[in-house]
């Protein structure tokens, strides 16, 4: 227990970010009691990572630190008990299971959900998102008995679950990516054509420039039609089309949120409430969501500094980065 007196931060999501937070502020002070919720039934995991879990790793083996390394330094952890309320006035969070945790300094590391498309028939089954274990048990448990597989997006981890079809024995995989290119937000036109071709060989169909209107089947998909008129035939599709930002917890609080979704923060990642803050994918800054992990350890560094009276500020991110599946 901490000593009297000693304030508390309250971090609420135990993801990769979150838990950065707590290692950095515990490799710098002792002076703050740390409490940390988290919303999953598991302490945090490496997200990163996460195709390594087709490829033999297990749960345990992803996680970034375990349930021993909080109680050690201290930390007050709740999983499985996501925060349903922020109560600013007498600065205290109240969790679903009825827990009311006053906090001096609050941090909103809730990061984001996988965002799903309003596309028509989106709720068959064999339609799944690949964004935690649990989603990757999932798509797992489905690839034994598929035999054509399709992931929407064309981004980083859209092609990093394309890849993971490919491994667990989906042998008709497809891409399917609604811009003329692959990952075009992150590399141009020359780096995505020798991406494109790389993939092919590892026995990737890619389909650019497809808008998806429905998803077809008897209960379960069968196919995916397009604007264009053609048709997939597939017995499972991964959804990986972007983020969204979870920052429903903060809107309900009053805080400020961009016009499409992201909790706004400043230099210093504080909130409109100067008590507090937000890292990660669910923090808005300076018009931006940085769905990578770096950015958000980056942030979590600016956090510790400002609880401390430093001066370091967050002041934007190369997004750069590197596909794993073919280095």
């Amino acid at each position: 227990m901490a000593p009297q007196g000693t304030p508390t931060v309250v971090v609420i999501g135990n993801g990769m970010v979150g838990y950065k937070f707590c290692e950095k502020l515990l490799a710098k002070s002792t002076a703050f009691n740390l409490v940390v919720f988290g919303e999953e039934p598991r302490v945090a995991y490496d997200r990163v990572h996460l195709s390594e879990y087709f490829g033999g790793k297990t749960a345990d083996d992803l996680l970034m630190a375990p349930t021993q390394w909080y109680r050690d330094n201290g930390i007050t952890l709740h999983l499985g008990d996501a925060v349903q309320e922020i109560d600013r006035t007498n600065q205290t969070v109240h969790s679903r299971s009825g827990l009311v945790q006053p906090y001096d300094y609050l941090v909103l590391a809730t990061g984001s959900s996988a965002f799903v498309p309003d596309i028509p028939g989106v709720e068959k089954a064999g339609v799944m998102v690949y964004r935690t274990i649990e989603d990757l048990d999932e798509i797992k448990a489905y690839a034994a008995t598929a035999r054509h597989g399709a992931v929407l997006g064309g981004g980083l981890l859209g092609l990093e679950a394309a890849k993971a079809l490919l491994d667990l024995g989906v042998a008709d995989a497809h891409v399917v990516e609604f811009a003329p290119r692959l990952m075009p937000r992150q590399i141009d036109a020359a780096g995505s054509a020798m991406l494109q071709s790389k993939l092919e060989a590892l026995g990737l169909k890619i389909h650019l420039n497809k808008a998806t209107s429905s998803i077809v089947g008897e209960g379960k998909i069968e196919s995916l039609h397009f604007g264009d008129g053609s048709i997939l035939e597939v017995d499972m599709l991964v959804i990986s089309a972007g983020i969204r930002p979870r920052d429903e917890l903060a809107k309900l609080a009053g805080l400020e949120v961009g016009m499409r979704g992201g909790i706004m923060v400043n230099d210093n990642m504080q909130t409109s409430d100067q008590r507090i803050f937000a890292i990660g994918e669910c923090a808005l800054h300076g018009g931006m969501i940085y769905g990578l992990v770096a950015p958000g350890y980056d942030m979590a560094e600016v956090v510790v500094s400002q609880l401390q009276q430093g001066a370091r500020a967050f002041t934007g991110y190369d997004m750069s980065s590197k596909l794993k599946l073919i280095g």
